[in-house]
């Protein structure tokens, strides 16, 4: 530490880049940004800096280490931020950048080792999620536009969020291609919407119904519990038998089952929605109740196997 003219403990340049190790030039750049504040200059016409110059320049020497951008370093030394904050900020930042390589990662390894016919499909597919966030909120669109108009805000909310599942954390290429054909399915010609009114009647009652079966059916799964599951069933039949007017007979049993079998017969756009959901979200465990992004899939799986006597999933 050196004693300039004005009478004040400054250190010089120099000083500075012998104590850290930085270059001269580095250290001129962060002053000439804004990072290390000069106190002054000697009668020489050089920099000096004040006593805490050494503490600001080895924190920020440190954060660098660490890939921390300029700006973010910043933000710490003007103290519009606090470390904590940049901390936290940067992590996230990391996670995010993490999610979009293992998802990278995964379309790469589900375009790998295949014929090149089948490699030219799957690379169409895979091209309309390479951007995660653009792709789910594609999804959420197509939901907002298949579901009744009259259906209260808050059954369409809960309806999207357990319809539309999250892309798998750890994705395998076979989950990464159930997503992209979720995504191409729901964005092509043949795209349905979700029952009508025209179609149930009261539309709150019909999906509030569907909903509270596919809550008791997450149960089961849970638990495990043979009665939960039969109890769940009976009130997806119930839902289904009040669009007509019927009762749950064997009857209606039987032609509802014969309605599913149908459906799967034709391919119908349902039954390939949520066999891919099932897909995608196969690495879920069931929760105790019906939550989370795309939880509909396993507990519809399990309903519809339980009224056609074929599974949903492939």
């Amino acid at each position: 530490m050196t004693h300039d003219t004005q009478g004040e403990n400054t250190v010089g340049i120099g000083e500075l880049a012998a104590r850290t190790g930085l270059p001269v030039k580095t250290i001129r750049y962060y002053s000439d940004i804004g990072l290390l504040p000069e106190s002054g200059r000697s009668r020489g016409g050089h920099r000096r800096y004040a006593a805490d110059a050494l503490s600001r320049l080895r924190l920020i020497q440190r954060l660098r280490a660490l890939d921390t951008p300029i700006a973010a370093i910043a933000a710490v030394m003007t103290g519009e931020h606090s470390l904590a904050d940049l901390v936290t900020r940067e992590l996230d930042t990391a996670q995010a950048h993490l999610r979009e390589l293992t998802w990278r990662q995964g379309i790469l390894q589900a375009l790998d080792n295949c014929p090149e016919p089948e490699r030219l499909r799957r690379l169409a597919l895979l091209a309309e999620v390479g951007r995660l966030d653009e792709a789910h909120d594609r999804l959420v669109r197509y939901w907002h536009w298949a579901l009744p108009a009259g259906l209260p805000h808050r059954l369409t909310r809960a309806v999207i969020e357990g319809a539309v599942p999250l892309p798998p954390a750890t994705p395998t290429s076979s989950t990464v291609l159930a997503y992209a054909e979720l995504h191409a399915l729901t964005s092509g010609d043949n795209r349905r919407r979700q029952p009508q009114s025209h179609q149930v009647g009261d539309v709150a009652s019909f999906y509030s119904g569907i909903m509270d079966a596919c809550t008791l059916a997450a149960e089961s799964l849970a638990s495990g519990c043979p009665a939960r599951r039969a109890e769940a069933l009976d009130h997806f039949v119930r839902t289904y038998a009040r669009i007509g007017g019927h009762d749950d007979t064997p009857a209606f049993r039987a032609h509802l089952r014969t309605r599913f079998r149908q459906a799967a017969q034709r391919g119908s756009f349902p039954l390939h929605y949520w066999r891919h959901a099932v897909a995608v979200t196969c690495e879920t465990r069931p929760q105790s109740t019906a939550t989370g992004q795309g939880h509909l899939a396993a507990s519809l799986a399990t309903l519809h196997q339980q009224v056609a006597g074929l599974p949903l999933a492939a």
